[in-house]
């Protein structure tokens, strides 16, 4: 079975589990992704959802390692970017673009030199 993981914010996390339930993908993109990858390809397809609401390009690559390197994923799904620029215009605390390009880009390189095949 091939892994698909959902990383990101609030927009990822749309209310998923933190219990351990890794059925509980919350109620956003990636039940409906996880959902028709098992309709169309049955069995072929699990979906994990690690998404952290209020996350910043930031946040998640200080996690990369223990949120998605250690779990071996075969695809990756990035959506992070909301709270880097609301957080910079309504309180100077979010990520400028230039940081963001730079840490996303060694989040990918990263990602890329441990999981080769993803």
């Amino acid at each position: 079975m091939k892994t698909v993981l959902f990383q990101g914010d609030s927009i990822t996390d749309a209310g998923r589990a933190r219990d351990g339930d890794v059925y509980n993908r919350g109620y956003g993109y990636a039940t409906m992704v996880s959902g028709l990858l098992g309709w169309k390809y049955p069995g072929t397809y699990n979906g994990i959802n690690r998404g952290i609401s209020g996350n910043r390009v930031v946040d998640l690559y200080a996690r990369i390692k223990l949120d998605c390197i250690n779990l071996n994923p075969d695809y990756i799904s990035i959506l992070i970017g909301i709270n880097d620029v609301w957080h910079e215009v309504a309180n100077k605390n979010g990520v400028s673009a230039d940081k963001f390009v730079k840490v996303y880009s060694m989040l990918i390189e990263e990602t890329q030199e441990a999981l080769p095949h993803t």
